[in-house]
């Protein structure tokens, strides 16, 4: 088989390469030629996919378990002719469908944000004569020039070369500008070390160079990653897993009931229509009607609190996943550490001192911009050595040469100073000096530490054009160089792991770079992966997904974005990270500090506990009403509620508590829910199924102790007494085991139960509630029984705790 210049390139002399695409080198490509090859190859940019499916993300929304739910119930409510109830609901099903669409729609994007990287001006030789292009014409077989500052248009295998150095760091990982030659590697050689190409996205931090397009478009490297980023499917979060899971139960529960009930009343001789009209009052009352509108409140709360602290949340969904992550896969270069060469050691031959050293670094750098050069200069600057030499002349680093020579005036006259490779400059030095052995050692125990590391020389001259200039050179010193951690970084991994997640770093660095990282933030071995592809890192959180693990992935760059929206919870640097990663993440820091994601994943587990405590309260009522309607109509003693009254308490009662407790801070006390849990524990289910009962026992007692003195006032007697024994049980909602009194005091749950007792009050003392509501006005005698059995459940719920915290000493948390 032939070689493919568009995947093998790299592995080919140039000469291979050119003449497989059909290409004069010199020349370039003529008009007519390079026209044929756009129209077979199609324009230089990356695929936009289909316009988002609108209307299957609309149908989505209304397919998730507890809007089905709530959809049933409306349909229910419209056919008992209950059309006010009907048009509530619905009203509640069309708002979270709103919601979800904007969400997931917006989702869709990120691949257009790789797009947007494509779009630049190139220079080619064409017909001869350099001219500048739109990037999106250029086609295989284009001679393309590039120089400093520029972005890298397309894939491409090098002619020549002048002092290159290319900044890969948004594709590979890599933190330090690489240095590329003309030269051919060996076929097996990973993308990092691919010196002979050009990639696209990449930049030129240095030098100039041209080169054969090989690859345009979809097929660049960016391309493939491109299309890895609409492979990946991240999966369903863990919230979204559970609260199917309870939704499929309580629709068997529902149905079972009522088919039971059902049942029942027909063998005892009572009319289909009644048994249909009852079947459907006990199914409304076993669906949690408010559930979906106060989880999105609490979502919503959730990403408020979230946005406080430095992070911003994309999709609702993700502020609980956070809380979950069990693993956080981040990337290195920009996440970890600075992105930002710094001057990090300084060892002086023998009779100079650091000052010297840093002197002939300066005079050595001036002529030269690129990032390493830079970090030389300010560090030099800020250690108060700020002479600008003369430079008479310079040579420029190149790949080949492995250093950088420059001729300066200084008040001695001329001096050369060369700056390169270890092993190049201090083999020019004098023989038989002893610095040079000594100076290498010391360079080859920086390089181990993950350092790039560079050794200065100089000598006086008395000519710049004098033979043998880089000969006979006096060994200055050597400076090492690194990407400094963030000063926040090791902090962070250990509080990090303190909460039980594994840190575990993603690099396409060299390993004893990642090594040397690693072991600053006290990582084990095992937990750094270095010269990772993008491919890798995809696979990598499959692989943990795999195990159980709930993966968040974080990341700055285009080759990140994969694995970013693969993950359970992607995580973008919102600062320095490119928009592809932004928009393949659900959270977003903007301050690009990894404190943040602790301070998210905290945030995460606060929600994620307050989510289960108003879960529990909304369900303990529709265990109640379901108790009450099932005792009732089994023994024949009449429906105790009014599907109305049933939906009062599932909406407007229960609701404004139920929200307070989801922006609860008083967390102590209660468990984080981990992968592969249940929503709610068994213990806690226990309780709510205990105190639901309770609630439905009590709510039978109003309802026949008043209908035997007034059965007019029997049905508002029952949905008074669930109502406040709701408002009641509440509080102890808000921890699985300490007694509520001794928590932390949450104003608005006091005010929203002031707003949800004035709504029961209002129900049954506003005469013009009375008709829509099925309510009348209840006495005294009435009122104080309804309150004296409202407040049952809760004392039974803190006698509970009291005798679990009895039987477990210290015990804080479900």
């Amino acid at each position: 088989m032939p070689p493919d210049p568009s995947r093998d390139a790299y592995a080919l002399s140039a000469d291979a390469v050119a003449e497989e695409l059909g290409v004069d080198v010199e020349r370039g490509l003529d008009a007519r030629d390079a026209a044929a090859r756009l129209a077979r190859h199609g324009r230089n940019e990356l695929r936009r996919p289909h316009r988002p499916p609108y209307l299957r993300i609309a149908l989505g929304q209304f397919v998730d378990p507890l809007v089905a739910l709530l959809v049933a119930a409306a349909v229910v409510s419209a056919a008992i002719g209950e059309g006010l109830e009907a048009v509530v609901i619905a009203a509640i099903v069309v708002l979270n469908a709103v919601l979800g669409f904007a969400l997931e729609a917006g989702a869709e994007r990120e691949v257009l944000a790789l797009h947007a990287s494509l779009e630049l001006e190139a220079t080619v030789v064409r017909d001869g004569v350099e001219q500048v292009v739109r990037a999106a014409e250029l086609v295989p077989g284009d001679v393309l020039v590039v120089r400093e500052g520029d972005r890298v248009p397309a894939d491409a295998r090098l002619l020549h070369t002048h002092g290159l150095e290319v900044d890969e760091s948004l594709l590979t990982g890599e933190s330090v500008p690489v240095e590329k030659g003309p030269g051919a590697v060996a076929r097996e050689t990973t993308l990092a070390e691919r010196s002979s190409m050009l990639f696209a996205g990449t930049g030129v931090t240095r030098g100039s160079a041209t080169a054969i397009v090989v690859a345009t478009g979809a097929t660049t490297e960016q391309g493939t990653i491109a299309q890895l980023v609409e492979q990946a499917e991240p999966p369903p979060t863990p919230l979204q897993v559970r609260l199917g899971r309870l939704a499929r139960l309580l629709v068997a529960v529902g149905v079972g009931i009522t088919l039971v009930l059902a049942a029942a009343m027909l063998a005892r001789g009572e009319s289909s229509h009644e048994a249909f009209l009852v079947g459907v009052s006990v199914a409304v009352a076993a669906v949690p009607e408010g559930l979906a509108a106060i989880l999105t409140i609490a979502l919503a709360l959730g990403s408020r609190a979230m946005a406080r602290r430095r992070a911003i949340v994309r999709t609702l969904a993700a502020i609980e996943t956070v809380g979950e992550a069990t693993v956080v896969c981040a990337d290195k270069t920009g996440t970890l550490t600075e992105n930002r060469m710094r001057l990090a050691r300084v060892e002086p031959a023998r009779e100079r001192d650091e000052e010297a050293v840093l002197v002939a670094v300066a005079a050595s750098s001036v002529a030269e911009v690129d990032p390493v050069d830079r970090a030389l200069v300010r560090a030099a600057s800020e250690h108060g050595v700020t002479v600008a030499p003369d430079v008479v002349r310079s040579l420029p680093f190149e790949a080949a040469r492995k250093r950088a020579t420059v001729v300066v005036a200084d008040g001695d006259g001329l001096s050369v100073v060369v700056k390169g490779a270890p092993e190049v400059v201090l083999e020019r030095c004098r023989a038989g000096d002893p610095e040079r052995s000594r100076l290498a050692g010391v360079a080859d125990e920086w390089a181990a530490d993950g350092m790039r590391v560079l050794a200065v020389a100089r000598r006086p001259v008395g000519s710049p054009e004098e033979p043998g200039l880089e000969e006979g050179l006096e060994p200055v010193g050597i400076v090492g160089l690194a990407d400094p951690l963030r000063a926040t970084a090791a902090a962070s991994v250990a509080r990090a792991r303190e909460l039980g997640l594994d840190v575990q770093m993603l690099t396409g660095d060299h390993p004893l770079t990642a090594a040397s990282i690693g072991r600053q933030l006290g990582l084990p071995p095992d937990d750094v992966h270095a010269r990772f592809t993008p491919a890798d890192k995809l696979r990598l959180v499959e692989e943990l997904q795999r195990r159980g693990e709930v993966v968040a992935v974080t990341g700055d760059g285009v080759n990140d974005a994969p694995a970013l929206r693969q993950a359970d919870i992607g995580i973008a640097m919102g600062g320095a990270g490119t928009e592809a990663a932004r928009e393949a993440s659900a959270l977003v820091l903007t301050d690009d500090d990894f404190a943040s994601i602790v301070a998210a994943v905290e945030e995460g587990r606060r929600v994620g506990a307050n989510v289960r405590s108003f879960l529990a309260f909304l369900l303990s009522a529709n265990v109640g009403e379901v108790v009450l309607f099932g005792i009732a109509i089994a023994a024949g003693l009449g429906v105790p509620m009014t599907v109305v009254q049933v939906l009062v308490v599932n909406l407007l009662t229960d609701g404004p508590p139920a929200v307070a407790l989801a922006a609860d801070k008083a967390t102590t006390g209660r468990e984080w829910l981990r992968r592969g849990g249940p929503l709610l524990p068994r213990g806690l289910v226990g309780g709510l199924l205990g105190v639901g009962m309770l609630i439905g026992l009590c709510s039978l007692a109003a309802y026949l102790l008043v209908r035997e003195r007034r059965p007019e006032a029997a049905q508002t007697a029952a949905f008074a007494t669930v109502a406040l024994a709701e408002l009641v049980f509440v509080f102890s909602c808000r921890s699985d085991l300490l007694p509520s009194w001794r928590l932390v005091a949450n104003r608005p749950l006091w005010l929203a139960v002031a707003v949800s007792s004035g709504l029961v009050a209002a129900a049954l003392y506003v005469p013009g509630l009375h008709e829509p509501l099925g309510t009348v006005a209840l006495d005294a005698w009435e009122v104080a029984l309804v309150l004296l059995l409202a407040v049952a459940p809760a004392i039974a719920a803190e006698a509970a705790k009291w005798r679990v915290r009895a039987w477990t000493p210290g015990r804080m948390a479900a």
